[in-house]
């Protein structure tokens, strides 16, 4: 089976000498599109073997990757940016995967971790990996997704694949101007499709990231009335109640934690918010119950979101204690929430 590696770049040189060694091994092909950089992007692509093409740059994501797409040979595609990692271990994943696999596409976890880390705390799923020849292209003009030739959203089979994103690892002042460039595009696109939640929820995320705390909310807000019944809107909730709550807001907060239960009874970030705001409010009992609670509840699955599903709830637990006097208990759920994501709290 031949695997090709799509990626479209601009100035991405310095990431490119880290991206590309791994798969310039295991990749049969890669297919780089520069959408106009002024470094020695091109020149270090074509070190590591890289077919290098040019697509002028029209605030189109989704277009540059069809680009990409247009030029691929092999059996099966990996779509993959410059700041994203895969190492030798998940590399061989891959190549053990679509030799067996009789599924169209592939779902990996991607991390996001520092540079030349590998941390595993915030994660999301992504169809990353797909089979070539079947039509598929992407949509959106950011943020784009692959969709089949019909226009649907491809869904991937499970993987133990991990690839580790570093796009949110830099100065403050560069993340800043890199959100509200977002916010741009985000915004224009939500023009052409206002009632698309995916969009609402990102461009909240970076509202959130920008600390414009009102266009977050209304924009998380939208996201979960276009969507009450999708995966992305209860996301925009639980993001609503953790965003209300560290604006104590808290009967708000308390609200749209409420709904999250209807929804889901098992979900554990309305509980975090639920036994923060019982610890703010003095109910220290009633905090330790919601958290035990929410410790015995059985998460996992692929993009499991540790930081909220394990450790904050750790975490607030040691808070709880702390407060009881208990410190061993205290010390305790703060190492267990230091051991799942020391990057946070260690």
């Amino acid at each position: 089976m031949k695997l090709t590696a799509c990626l479209i770049v601009k100035n991405e040189a310095e990431m490119l000498e880290r991206t590309l060694p791994g798969l310039s091994r295991s990749a049969d092909e890669i297919i780089l599109v520069d959408t106009g950089s002024t470094d020695n992007t091109v020149e270090v692509a074509k070190k590591y073997g890289a077919q290098v093409h040019h697509f002028a740059w029209i605030k189109d994501f989704a277009a540059a990757r069809n680009e990409s797409l247009r030029h691929a040979g092999g059996d099966w595609i990996i779509w993959i940016d410059a700041d994203e990692y895969l190492d030798e271990e998940n590399l061989q994943l891959i190549k053990q995967q679509i030799l067996t696999s009789r599924a169209n596409a592939i779902t990996v976890t991607q991390y996001e971790s520092k540079l030349g880390a590998r941390e595993k705390n915030q994660s999301y799923p992504r169809v990353k990996i797909f089979r070539n020849g079947l039509g598929y292209k992407f949509i959106r003009p950011i943020n784009e997704q692959l969709a089949d030739a019909a226009g649907q959203v491809v869904a991937g089979e499970p993987s133990n694949i991990a690839i580790y994103h570093s796009g949110k690892d830099l100065a403050a002042e560069k993340m800043d101007e890199k959100r509200r460039r977002y916010v741009e595009l985000y915004s224009a696109a939500l023009a052409k499709i206002p009632d698309d939640p995916y969009l609402h929820f990102l461009l909240a995320n970076n509202y959130q990231e920008l600390k414009i705390m009102d266009q977050a909310l209304a924009n998380y807000d939208r996201a979960w009335q276009l969507a009450p019944g999708q995966e992305i809107g209860r996301q925009a909730l639980e993001k609503k109640a953790d965003l209300l709550l560290r604006t104590r807001k808290l009967p708000e907060a308390a609200a749209a934690a409420q709904k999250l239960l209807e929804i889901d009874p098992h979900n554990i970030p309305a509980r975090n918010v639920f036994a923060s705001i019982f610890l703010v409010t003095g109910k220290i009992d009633l905090a330790i119950t919601v958290l035990t609670e929410a410790l015995g509840l059985k998460s996992g699955g692929q993009g499991e979101n540790v930081y909220q599903t394990r450790a904050m709830p750790n975490f607030l637990l040691g808070k709880a204690y702390e407060l009881k006097g208990e410190s061993g208990k205290a010390q305790a759920c703060y190492s267990e929430a230091r051991s799942i994501a020391p990057e946070i709290f260690g």
